[in-house]
């Protein structure tokens, strides 16, 4: 069944993120990069928990592109980070719009769209942040939960 339902001031809250910065030019080692950092975690004896999550920031940089990131949380904190990687023991974001998108993966855009059209049509004014989740996936249904940051 293919929905998207929306809620309005929403928090997203994950423990031990570990993150990392994604280039433009990286994208397409999107596999490696991963592999990378779930083998990161297991060499300094955490697990990884729960989906993976994309993060997109506006850009602040004189060129304004905008920075993303891959993100996965820990079983723990990871003391020792190497270069690139970074790690947070709590990511709060407050206020968000909120999206529960299922359906065909190729279409999961479309839960980011409609809370864009969300904050239009309601007067939100948006930070220009957002989160995926990529809550489950397979060929065919995908779950994937969107949260933006409202101002």
């Amino acid at each position: 069944m293919n929905e998207i339902k929306v809620a309005e001031n929403k928090t997203l809250k994950l423990t031990n993120v570990l993150s990392r910065t994604l280039h433009p030019e990286e994208l397409a080692n999107l596999p490696v990069i991963l592999t990378q950092m779930q083998n990161f975690m297991k060499s300094n004896g955490v697990q990884p928990i729960g989906p993976l999550v994309q993060a997109i920031k506006p850009g602040t940089g004189p060129d304004q592109l905008p920075e993303m990131y891959m993100m996965q949380q820990a079983t723990q904190m990871i003391p020792n980070m190497e270069p690139g990687y970074h790690m947070d023991a709590v990511l709060r974001v407050k206020n968000c719009l909120y999206a529960h998108y299922t359906g065909p993966l190729s279409q999961s855009q479309l839960a980011s769209s409609k809370l864009q059209i969300h904050a239009f049509e309601n007067d939100i004014k948006m930070t220009g942040s957002s989160y995926t989740i990529y809550v489950n996936q397979d060929d065919d249904d995908a779950v994937v939960d969107v949260f933006m940051e409202t101002k």
